[in-house]
C-alpha cells in the first residue's frame, strides 16, 4: 500500500483537494439541508462536476503552457520582477524558454482526477432524471 502512495502521491493528493473542493461546493449550495432527494443529487452533480471541469481546463491549461505558449508572458513578468532587485540577471528569451520546455510542469494527474470527478458527477446527474 505504501508503495502505492509514493507512485501515485500527486493523484491522491489531487484526489483529496478535489473531494474537499467538491464538498465545499456542495455546502454553498446548502446540500446538506436539502428536503427533497432529487435536490441532494442536483446539487452532488453540480459540485463534482464543477471540480472536474476545473482540474480538466486547469490540466489543458498547463499542457498547453509546457509546449512554451505562455512563454513570453512568464518571461515578462520575470523582467518586471528582476527590475525591482539590486543586482537583476535575467536569461535572453530563448533561455528562458529552452528552461520551460525542458522541465514541464505535470498535468496528467489533473486530468485523471479531473475525468473522474466529472463522471462521477454524470453519474449522479444521471441518477436526478431517473
Amino acid at each position: 500500500m505504501t508503495n502505492f502512495l509514493k507512485k501515485n502521491l500527486n493523484e491522491v493528493i489531487a484526489f483529496l483537494v478535489a473531494l474537499f473542493i467538491s464538498m465545499g461546493i456542495f455546502i454553498i449550495l446548502d446540500g446538506f439541508y436539502a428536503e427533497d432527494t432529487s435536490e441532494i443529487l442536483k446539487d452532488l452533480c453540480d459540485a463534482f462536476s464543477v471540480t472536474g471541469l476545473m482540474y480538466i481546463f486547469l490540466g489543458l491549461l498547463i499542457f498547453i503552457g509546457n509546449d512554451g505558449f505562455f512563454s513570453i508572458l512568464s518571461y515578462g513578468v520575470k523582467i518586471i520582477f528582476s527590475s525591482f532587485k539590486k543586482d537583476p540577471k535575467v536569461d535572453k528569451f530563448y533561455d528562458h524558454k529552452q528552461k520551460r520546455i525542458e522541465n514541464p510542469s505535470p498535468f496528467k494527474h489533473l486530468l485523471i482526477v479531473g475525468t473522474i470527478y466529472t463522471a462521477i458527477g454524470m453519474i449522479f446527474l444521471g441518477m436526478f432524471y431517473l
